[in-house]
Parts: C-alpha cells; sequence; structure tokens
C-alpha cells in the first residue's frame, strides 16, 4: 500500500483482512491512525513497528488498537518500506491477538526482503505507466483533450490536444490548475479526488466543472475515475478528464471519447451508439449488416471493455461520457 494518499483500491489485502481493510477505509482510519507517527522511522529504516509510533499506555487505550484492531482479531504490527521513484510504499504485517510484537531477529529478516519489493514494485510501476501512455496516445489518435490526475488529484499528464487549450489565463504548475477566477484549480482537485472515493467513479454525479479563461467561454472538465486491475496499487494516474472547448466548432463527441477511454473498435462503437440510441440488438444487427451472434459477440466485448454487465448500465455510462 502507498504510505501516503490512501484511497479506496490503493490497498491490497489478504482476505482475513477484508473487513478491517474495508473499516479502515470507510471510516478514513488513515486520517487519525496513531501508527502515521512512525512514518519518519520507516522513511529512515526502511522497517516499523509499534514500538516506533505508540506507547504501552496507548496500546492499552488508544481506540486505534483497542477499537480498531482488537475487535477485528489483529493487535501487533510491522511495516516493511520500499521506494518506487519517490513514492513511499510498504507492506503491512498484522499479527494476532496472542501473538508477541515483532523482535530485533524477525525485523532483520523482513529488512532483507525490501529490495526485492522495490524491484517487484518498480516493474509493476512501469506496466501500469504503459497502461496511461497508451491511453495518452489514443487521446491524441482521436483528437480528444485527455488530463490524467494521480491519487492525491494532482494533474500529472496532459495530452498535446489538451496543451493547446491552456492559454488565455489557464496555467498548469507542478500539478495544479489556475485560471483567472479563483478557486476553480481547488475545484478541480476536489472533483478528481470525488471521482476517486465515489463508488460511481464520476465527480460530482457527473456535473461538468469549468475553467474560466480570458475573453473566451469557460472550458468544460468532466472527471472519471480509470478503470483497473491490481496494478492500480502501484498507478500513478487514478482518474480522467475529458477537456472540451465549447468554442471549437466541433467539440469531441462522447463516442470519440469512449472509443478512447475504453479502447473500443470501430465496429463496437457503431453497435454502442446504436444501442445507446434505444435500439434493440436485433435491429442492431440488421443496421450492422452482421448475424445476431455476431453483434452479441460485439456487445459481450463491449461490456468486457467498459466493466459493465447489462445494457441498461453500458447506456448510463456513455451518457455520462457526454
Amino acid at each position: 500500500m502507498p504510505i501516503r494518499a490512501q484511497v479506496p483500491g490503493s490497498i491490497e489485502f489478504t482476505h482475513n483482512a477484508k473487513e478491517m481493510t474495508e473499516f479502515y477505509l470507510r471510516n478514513e482510519l488513515y486520517k487519525t491512525c496513531v501508527r502515521a507517527r512512525g512514518i519518519p522511522a520507516l522513511e529512515r529504516k526502511g522497517i516499523m513497528t509499534d514500538k516506533d509510533c505508540a506507547t504501552e499506555e496507548e496500546y492499552r487505550t488508544d481506540p486505534y488498537y483497542q477499537e480498531f484492531l482488537r475487535p477485528h482479531g489483529f493487535f501487533y504490527g510491522a511495516y516493511v518500506g520500499f521506494n518506487i521513484n519517490s513514492d513511499l510504499y510498504a507492506v503491512l504485517l498484522n499479527r494476532g491477538l496472542d501473538d508477541a510484537p515483532f523482535s530485533d531477529e524477525e525485523q532483520a529478516v523482513l529488512h532483507r526482503f525490501r529490495n526485492q519489493m522495490s524491484v517487484a514494485g518498480t516493474v509493476a510501476r512501469k506496466l501500469a505507466d504503459t497502461k496511461i501512455e497508451a491511453m495518452h496516445d489514443a487521446f491524441d489518435l482521436v483528437d480528444v483533450a485527455g488530463l490524467f490526475f494521480d491519487r492525491a488529484g494532482n494533474t500529472i499528464r496532459v495530452n498535446a490536444k489538451a496543451e493547446t487549450m491552456f492559454r488565455n489565463g489557464i496555467n498548469l504548475k507542478q500539478g495544479q490548475i489556475s485560471t483567472p477566477r479563483s478557486g476553480d484549480g481547488a475545484r478541480v482537485k476536489a472533483a478528481a479526488c470525488n471521482a476517486i472515493l465515489n463508488p460511481s467513479g464520476i465527480a460530482n454525479s457527473g456535473s461538468p466543472i469549468r475553467l474560466a479563461r480570458d475573453d473566451r467561454r469557460d472550458l468544460v472538465l468532466k472527471i472519471h475515475r480509470l478503470r483497473g486491475n491490481l496494478l492500480d496499487v502501484f498507478n500513478t494516474g487514478w482518474a480522467l478528464g475529458i477537456l472540451v472547448d465549447p468554442d471549437e466548432n466541433q467539440s469531441p463527441g462522447d463516442l470519440h471519447v469512449a472509443r478512447a477511454l475504453f479502447g473500443l473498435t470501430g465496429t463496437e462503437v457503431k453497435v454502442a451508439s446504436l444501442l445507446a440510441t434505444g435500439k434493440e440488438l436485433s435491429h442492431v444487427a440488421d443496421i450492422c449488416n452482421v448475424t445476431y451472434e455476431t453483434a452479441r459477440t460485439h456487445l459481450r466485448a463491449i461490456f468486457a471493455k467498459t466493466d459493465t454487465s447489462k445494457q441498461g448500465q453500458l447506456i448510463a455510462l456513455l451518457n455520462k461520457l457526454k
């Protein structure tokens, strides 16, 4: 798990820690966790145990130990830290209620695994970055302005189309957007965080964010959480923004966005667009001049790529991209 900016999806866990981890995230315990005091020790030594963050008295009285860990059947723990570029990650090992704290000898054993974990994490990060780069290139290909956000809501990448829109008073510096109107940049960051945390993956219930410009109409930005897999733990990109200039003669349509966002083929885009108009799949098959079974095969591929399972879900998703 990352040590800073923890969000749902950024922590992987074993089956026996599922309930505890979900409770931890749902109640935002990372904001008050007593173990956060041990981060300097983790950075310095590469290993952190409860002795680095709490006293014997706090073991007996602090809510983190008595109201969180103990009811879930755990108590003492050890963090094994490793760096991936500038990000600090750690593997947390929690022990049962009857187990003793990690001894110096056990910590020495754990310390020897740090380099291997750093190498494995770096490889996973590169694989995750490849996915972001592919999406970046796809947006360039279909002439859609795209922005990518990290799990803290900072803008980490913009494509060529988006770069052309950063003018007329709109600027991007050190991951933060600023406009001639006070508060726009903060709203973008908050919306990116909202998309990441929101179960729907859509910022602000689908309401767009407007970015003020000098002497032109506002740009319109819609932010969605990226859909991922186990590599999400090491992702740099967590959310995607689609930026539209209303002063352009032709702004990118939702099908261009869907094609770039989900990697749909031309045929899949056509099938999805016809379904979005309310047509039955049999009618779609006739229009596309394919058999019903072929249309179903295309639909199953669309479901897999968009992480949907029903036509209603697919149509709702496409409508949110408009």
